[in-house]
């Protein structure tokens, strides 16, 4: 059965990945550039280059939302279930530059829950692809709406762009958020607030806070 492309998505074409032609291709781009290919700093640059893409950024394209989050587990509360705080990175498909920020979502389980390590999978499964951020945010729900059949679901994306910092690196530290949802206004309102509240937590539990010197010393001592 052929895989369902994820809407709005850019799809790869019926031929597979092609490193070597990747590498040439990034070899062609240093010499447009007017630069020595051949040079000792840059002449590993297509093979690390090629494999950073192909290996790590781009890399989602090889798994669905589906495998990502495997079949679950039956449960029959429908207590929310929250995360916050997921390391995201993905590709600008415009400049083909990372963006890296975090993703915070949560959602209202029918009669399935993935495992918890799922939700980081199915995060990058889908970051890990040349994608637009707000795109991003639609497509995690999405897919856990249809893969989950979750009742409704929240996902919220805080991310700071290279694109933009190029254009003036005062711009670095600017983070941009998107937020995608899908169910009744008020679960996903319930869901908001799930984040929120889990965001603004101090999370200042005695097994959380960093030893004290003198704590550090004693332990040290026996």
């Amino acid at each position: 059965m052929a895989r369902r492309a994820t809407s709005g998505s850019i799809e790869r074409t019926a031929h597979a990945p092609d490193r070597a032609r990747a590498e040439a291709a990034i070899r062609d781009l240093i010499t447009a550039l007017g630069l020595d290919p051949d040079h000792p700093a840059l002449a590993e640059t297509p093979e690390r280059t090629a494999a950073a893409f192909l290996d790590r950024l781009a890399s989602g394209y090889q798994t669905t939302p589906a495998r990502a989050l495997g079949k679950g587990f039956p449960v029959s509360s429908s207590d929310p279930v929250v995360a916050t705080r997921l390391p995201v990175m993905f590709l600008c498909p415009h400049h083909l530059m990372p963006a890296r920020g975090e993703v915070h979502l949560a959602f209202a389980p029918k009669d399935r829950v993935p495992g918890l390590a799922r939700i980081a999978r199915l995060v990058d499964a889908l970051a890990h692809r040349l994608v637009l951020q707000e795109d991003l945010c639609r497509w995690i729900v999405e897919a856990l709406i249809e893969n989950l059949e979750v009742k409704a679901a929240v996902a919220i994306i805080d991310a700071r762009h290279t694109c933009v910092a190029i254009e003036d690196f005062a711009r670095s530290d600017a983070a941009f958020r998107t937020r995608a949802a899908r169910g009744s206004k008020k679960l996903v309102a319930s869901l908001e607030a799930e984040i929120d509240a889990t965001l603004a937590a101090a999370w200042a539990t005695s097994a959380s806070e960093p030893p004290t010197r003198k704590r550090a010393s004693r332990s040290r001592s026996r």
